[in-house]
């Protein structure tokens, strides 16, 4: 409800919080989920003021690997909204969104605008090392790890 758009519509979204508003009230849903034992967090696409960083939160290092995984303790599967929406697609290329996803700590990206870009520059971003092997062995493993739990193999 913070939120000053809509990221189907609009290029940009903002989330104007500091990092203690956000501990009194937008992170309080997450804690309760996380502390209840969801399986999935989505990480939507607005730049919240308060990391500093001006990214959409799917593709920050700040929002996923420091605050969701480190100070909530999140360990499952995190997952981005749809990055076709325009406040990803307006802005960033398929490939460049997934990379940055990817090194954000992102486990599943949904629904790219050009999947084929996408994956291409993933892979090739392992290649390169810019994107580490471990860190998709992280996600596989997550990723494997809960469709264990389910059942599904």
């Amino acid at each position: 409800g913070a939120e000053d758009g809509n990221t189907h519509e609009d290029s940009f979204v903002i989330i104007d919080r500091t990092v203690d508003q956000l501990r009194e009230n937008e992170f309080i849903p997450f804690e309760t989920g996380i502390n209840a034992g969801v399986d999935f967090v989505m990480v939507s696409h607005q730049i919240v003021t308060g990391f500093e960083d001006n990214l959409p939160a799917d593709l920050s290092y700040t929002a996923v690997t420091e605050y969701l995984r480190g100070e909530l303790g999140f360990d499952g599967i995190a997952i981005t909204d749809a990055q076709q929406m325009n406040t990803i697609s307006n802005v960033y290329s398929s490939g460049e969104s997934a990379v940055m996803s990817v090194k954000a700590g992102i486990d599943i990206i949904l629904m790219p605008k050009d999947l084929n870009e996408a994956v291409n520059a993933v892979c090739n971003a392992v290649e390169s090392g810019e994107i580490s092997e471990d860190r998709i062995d992280e996600s596989v493993t997550r990723i494997l790890n809960q469709k264990y739990e389910l059942g599904l193999f």
